[in-house]
């Protein structure tokens, strides 16, 4: 090539660089926009139709009311804001569709951060078994002891166990029988089958009662749905026993022992297991009067000192009392919140580390369950869960049980 030619290349080529500089230049001057967080997804696997719909239905409302207050509040500050997103699956009335709610959810389109179900403890041993498998941290108000008994890394168990709960269930109702004159000499036990039923009833059975010189008359126990409570209600009236530890977990069945109980003249005092027991479409069905006096062991419910909580639940979903269910989801979504600003993290395995460390002893996740100090141990079972009685009075389930976070004393009602 000739020099002029040369020349004239290289004058051409320096003023394409020129033009491109000029263009460029107000996009390098211009400020950078920074990318908005990605929202963080959780699972919410619950009983949204059937049976335990009820339940489903009021861990939703405590989900909801968790996610719309830490959005407000900025979100994760440590994902530069990110918004909490809920990601619903109806668990249904069976294992099966639980598992496949599960499978759905954890698999879709959306990456799950973490998740929280599945309410009744049957459901929650099958779900769990997805979570882990996919590597999903999941989070559980479930009872049954065998959910943390499976060498499990991703499940966490905030309540306390069924065993735990029938030893204080046994312990108080014997209690305050004795201070009222009214020993416990005989004992019923009424419910159905599901997991969490089945680990309360069994220390009892096998140990509890024995220990206490309480004999064991009436043994009643049913796969839902129940056909006819009529049969159960007439071993009560014809062995009268002192206390009945009653578990029907969902409504239909229970609403119909309660109902033969009535009309049988059954007097007899009731402690139920778990929180299915104090919902408020009970006052409606069978009155307060029947109700009052009835005992259940929870794995929270709001305690003294927790009124503005209570107070937000109410207006938020015009419910007329807060119980177990929402409270717990309402906690664990602060929890996940927790752990993702701990882990700086969406990655469900930094999240899952992140809650194996955790040691909260403050903040809206600790303020919420006893004993205001959030760990788990190897096993993810919380540190110190306590379990928590409640107890019908004028048509309102109130915290009885531990005395320094009580609403009411509680009462005991022999029932001959």
């Amino acid at each position: 090539m000739k020099a002029a030619e040369t020349g004239r290349v290289s004058s051409v080529r320096i003023l394409a660089i020129a033009m491109a500089a000029l263009v460029a230049a107000p996009l390098l001057l211009a400020p950078v926009v920074a990318r908005a967080a990605d929202d963080l997804k959780i699972a919410l696997v619950a009983p949204l139709s059937g049976r335990w719909a009820r339940q489903g239905q009021l861990k939703k409302m405590g989900a909801e009311m968790a996610i719309a207050e830490i959005n407000a509040q900025g979100g994760i500050k440590s994902l530069g804001g990110a918004k909490i997103v809920l990601r619903e699956a109806d668990a249904g009335d069976s294992v099966e569709k639980a598992v496949s709610a599960a499978q759905r959810v954890l698999t879709g389109r959306d990456k799950i951060s973490a998740g929280i179900g599945a309410w009744l403890s049957s459901f929650t041993l099958g779900v769990t078994e997805v979570a882990e498998r996919l590597e999903v941290p999941w989070f559980t108000l479930s009872y049954a002891d065998s959910i943390t008994e499976r060498g499990f890394k991703y499940t966490f168990q905030s309540s306390p166990v069924s065993s735990l709960q029938a030893e204080q269930a046994l312990d108080l109702v014997v209690d305050l029988a004795k201070k009222n004159n009214q020993p416990i000499k005989k004992a019923a036990i009424v419910g159905d089958n599901t997991a969490a039923t089945v680990f309360f009833f069994k220390p009892l059975r096998e140990k509890l009662f024995k220990a206490k010189g309480i004999e064991l008359v009436v043994d009643e126990i049913w796969t839902p749905p129940l056909a006819d409570a009529t049969a159960i209600v007439q071993k009560l009236r014809s062995t009268q026993p002192d206390i009945v530890f009653y578990g029907a977990t969902n409504f239909p069945d229970s609403i119909q022992v309660l109902q033969k109980i009535k009309e049988f003249g059954v007097k007899v005092p009731i402690q139920g297991v778990g929180a299915w027991l104090v919902t408020p479409e009970y006052v409606q069905t069978v009155g307060k009067e029947l109700l009052d006096n009835i005992m259940s062991v929870v794995a929270a419910h709001p305690l003294k000192g927790q009124e503005d909580l209570v107070k937000r639940f109410k207006e938020r979903t015009k419910e007329p009392f807060m119980t177990q269910d929402p409270l717990m989801t309402y906690y664990h979504v602060w929890l996940i919140k927790e752990a993702a600003e701990q882990a700086k993290s969406y990655d469900p395995k930094a999240i899952r580390d992140a809650i194996a460390k955790l040691d909260l002893k403050s903040g809206p996740a600790a303020n919420t369950l006893l004993p205001g100090r959030i760990r788990y141990d190897e096993r993810g079972r919380r540190v110190g869960a306590t379990p928590i009685i409640v107890q019908w009075q004028g048509g309102e389930p109130f915290t009885v049980v531990p005395a320094d976070y009580a609403m009411r004393k509680p009462i005991w009602h022999g029932g001959k």
